[in-house]
């Protein structure tokens, strides 16, 4: 399998760590309970401080994760036809869509690397990396979130971000949260679900009688986990496709982000150790098991 090589521009999901020192993965501000969506909750400001809106020059257009100073993860097919990244913008720590947050930080992009073997008939291998112009300040509302060492075992309770519409018909004003529990491949592979169009590249989280789904406008976006020994969150997904919004028998899919990243140990005692250098953007997609 080709990987997209995280590791190698972002510490472990264990190891990671803020530009002030904390833990990836951490909100200073702790979300609400969960919710839906579709017809659900309004999300706490600040409590998801990775999730970004990226711009379409001067609209929202996908979600995406921060992932380290520089760097921006997000769906490939956000680009699909147009990886220019002059026509781009990210705005972190910002909570409402359509108007200027007092926490928010706007960057410029100047790289879009989009995983060489993306197909966009079948939207496998959908994910991208943005590299930045300038750093993100690491604050209470912008911080990095954690990448998995291991999948979200079926039945875990996630949660989905963004600014999902709650009717389904176009973006909401500010950023939603949903609580979908982990789906198993097998389920959502089954013939009343997607039949065989679920790859070993993705995730499906969500409910069998659906109302519970991330809405237009929340592509690229995180689906994050927390495991019970652990007061970190993970990035298990990336808002990838489904049918509809919230429909029965069709969860939301998303790119299954343990399959991209490098889980050499050596490499993580080099890179936890500083040791380890970054190799060249060109590699990063062209890397093997």
């Amino acid at each position: 399998m080709w990987l997209l090589c995280l590791a190698v521009c972002v510490l472990g999901a264990q190891a990671q760590k803020g530009a002030d020192g904390g833990k990836c993965g951490v909100p200073a501000i702790q979300p609400y309970p969960g919710n839906r969506i579709v017809g659900g909750q309004a999300a706490k400001p600040g409590s998801w401080p990775w999730q970004v809106s990226v711009r379409y020059y001067t609209g929202h257009y996908c979600g995406g994760s921060i992932i380290a100073p520089n760097w921006i993860v997000t769906a490939a097919h956000c680009f699909y036809g147009d990886t220019n990244p002059g026509n781009l913008k990210i705005h972190v720590g910002s909570h409402y869509f359509n108007k200027k947050d007092r926490n928010q930080q706007n960057l410029d992009v100047i790289k879009v690397i989009v995983h060489k073997q993306y197909n966009s008939r079948n939207i496998d291998n959908d994910i991208a990396l943005l590299k930045l112009s300038s750093s993100i300040e690491f604050t209470d509302y912008a911080s990095p979130v954690c990448l998995p060492t291991v999948d979200a075992p079926d039945g875990t309770m996630c949660y989905v971000t963004g600014w999902g519409d709650t009717k389904g018909t176009g973006s909401d004003d500010v950023l939603r949260q949903a609580t979908v529990p982990v789906m198993s491949r097998k389920t959502c592979s089954s013939r009343r679900y997607y039949g065989g169009q679920v790859t070993h590249n993705m995730i499906c989280a969500g409910y069998e009688q659906g109302g519970v789904d991330p809405s237009q406008g929340d592509s690229g976006g995180p689906l994050v986990c927390q495991y019970s020994e652990s007061d970190q969150w993970t990035l298990d997904g990336i808002t990838s496709w489904g049918y509809g919004c919230a429909q029965a028998y069709k969860p939301g899919v998303y790119t299954r982000v343990t399959n991209y990243i490098s889980g050499s140990k050596k490499r993580w005692r080099k890179i936890r150790a500083g040791k380890h250098r970054l190799i060249s953007l060109q590699s990063f997609l062209s890397l093997r098991h």
